[in-house]
């Protein structure tokens, strides 16, 4: 008779993720999680979407775009 089913069970079970892969664990304290490429981006769109606020001020925005239009008008 082995010595682990004398004592009523199996031994410590590997915790595994939704892949069926074991979890990374680094001393005891779990990584954060990964956010796949351009989520966050995504995230960004909609909440600007969302808003009213304006991500460049409106003045200053209106004096540059006058500045390049200036430089690109033809002179005739």
């Amino acid at each position: 008779m082995r010595q682990d089913a004398a004592v009523g069970g199996k031994g410590p079970t590997k915790k595994l993720n939704s892949k069926g892969l074991p979890t990374p664990v680094f001393g005891g304290v779990k990584r954060p999680r990964r956010i796949r490429p351009g989520l966050r981006a995504l995230r960004e769109i909609r909440r600007f979407q969302r808003s009213y606020e304006l991500p460049i001020p409106k003045l200053p925005f209106q004096r540059v775009v006058r500045e390049i239009a200036h430089e690109e008008k033809p002179s005739s």
